[in-house]
């Protein structure tokens, strides 16, 4: 049986074997607590790459033509389209992993096969992004309005395996409990991507230069981390019995991951796009780009709390599970709602302040789109109690139907332009956590009666 359970090293850990460089804060950690210390890192790693993707969009907004701002955020839709293929198939499955002594060599080694299969998927991945935009290049002439798609197909190829390659080593800095570093190379993503962004606006201000910064920012954080991380070469056997052992839950997080891209609040982008055309993708991006943030403090709170929820489970069963879920939820509520509340109230100020104007007619967008992030961070908790239990199949059921729906209404929505299809994402969102609520409460009670 393969080691299960959760631990990304939030917590205490052994210290037989501490990667360079040593602690920096170490005392500060010692007088407040590695685990409160993990949270803050976590904190701050999501919110220096979350400010740092904030601030390269309204720096390309405001001066990039409409279309090629859309191309842009089509682009990083596209990225996070497959890129939850990617989670769902490899990162999640690698979460779910329990090591006694995370940094032991036996640990180590798996980790570096879990590294190497991350690898070759973004690699994949990027691949097939590459292969879709040159069939529609070669079919063009029967497909004209599809050509813009070009273009950001193959930014996303050009990204992709970059960005799932940064994700995927910062997954593993957690870990080997270095969350420290994870903030240390956020901060090197942030100075990266916010500088990169300057340079391209100035100097050639379309979607290509942007998706540079992006490429170059990921790569900037990944290759200090795999001085760190030093993983090992390519074991196919221990490659082999990663993938036996993850096989049957992966392909049920995965195929989960299909229906889930249709309203993803990351990746709806490509749908509205692929409806309505470039222009209105670049619209869409920009009142995103106001409440995006939001999901970046929910993925804080979950690279903390998924781990806590199934060690919860684990050690206290379900009664521990339902307390860690409770728990997690009230603080997304919390933190997510005095944030949106905020955009929401001053969304025409602010969106006149990110973009000088450029998208001035976005802020009734804006204000839908913060409720719509708010239900979609009340989500996630439910997510993470079907991903604990390992009850794949349900998640992909819930979420081929909130698909099916979502589809509906947004095709409903289209006549009426950007702001109907953001009332659309909020609708979808609002029914998407019905059905988790019943899906969790069924799936808890069946659990408990075991």
């Amino acid at each position: 049986m393969t080691q299960t359970s959760l631990q990304m090293g939030l917590v205490p850990g052994p210290t037989a074997r501490q990667p360079f460089p040593g602690r920096i804060l170490a005392p500060i950690e010692r007088r407040i607590g590695r685990l409160a210390m993990a949270r803050l890192y976590s904190v701050f790693d999501q919110g220096a790459s979350g400010l740092a993707n904030i601030l390269a969009l309204a720096i390309l907004g405001r001066a990039l033509p409409v279309e090629q701002f859309g191309a842009l955020g089509m682009m990083i839709g596209l990225h996070y389209f497959v890129a939850g293929f990617h989670r769902s198939a490899i990162v999640l499955p690698f979460l779910t992993v329990h090591h006694d002594d995370p940094t032991s060599k036996s640990s180590h080694a798996d980790c570096s096969s879990w590294w190497w299969l991350a690898a070759i998927g973004g690699l994949l991945l990027g691949t097939v992004l590459a292969t879709i935009a040159g069939l529609i290049h070669l079919f063009r002439e029967g497909v004209p309005e599809a050509a813009w798609l070009i273009q950001p197909l193959l930014l996303a190829a050009f990204v992709t395996p970059a960005m799932l390659a940064a994700e995927f080593t910062r997954r593993w800095l957690f870990q080997i409990a270095r969350a420290d570093l994870v903030a240390l190379f956020a901060f090197v993503y942030f100075c990266i991507l916010v500088g990169s962004a300057m340079i391209a606006a100035d100097a050639s201000p379309d979607a290509s230069a942007g998706a540079c910064g992006w490429a170059a920012a990921s790569l900037g954080s990944a290759i200090p981390a795999l001085f760190v991380l030093r993983p090992t070469r390519l074991q196919r056997p221990g490659l082999a019995r990663i993938i036996a052992d993850h096989r049957a839950e992966a392909r049920w997080l995965a195929w989960a991951n299909l229906p889930y891209a249709v309203y993803g609040s990351a990746t709806i982008v490509v749908l509205i796009g692929a409806i309505i055309g470039p222009v209105a993708a670049g619209v869409f991006t920009a009142a995103r780009t106001l409440t995006n943030p939001a999901m970046s403090i929910v993925s804080a709170i979950d690279s903390t709390d998924k781990p806590r929820a199934t060690r919860a489970l684990a050690e206290h069963g379900a009664a521990g599970l339902h307390d860690a879920i409770a728990r997690t939820r009230r603080l997304i509520a919390i933190a997510t709602g005095l944030y949106l509340a905020t955009v929401a109230i001053w969304a025409g100020p602010i969106t006149e302040f990110a973009f000088r104007g450029q998208y001035a007619d976005v802020t009734t967008d804006v204000r839908l789109l913060a409720f719509a992030f708010f239900l979609a961070g009340l989500n996630q908790p439910s997510e993470t109690r079907l991903i604990v239990l390992k009850a794949g199949r349900t998640l992909l059921q819930i979420r081929t139907i909130s698909a099916i729906f979502a589809l509906s209404v947004l095709l409903l929505s289209a006549r009426s332009g950007i702001a109907g299809m953001a009332a659309a994402v909020a609708t979808v969102q609002a029914f998407n956590l019905l059905l988790l609520s019943a899906a969790e409460r069924r799936v808890a009670s069946k659990d408990t009666s075991r």
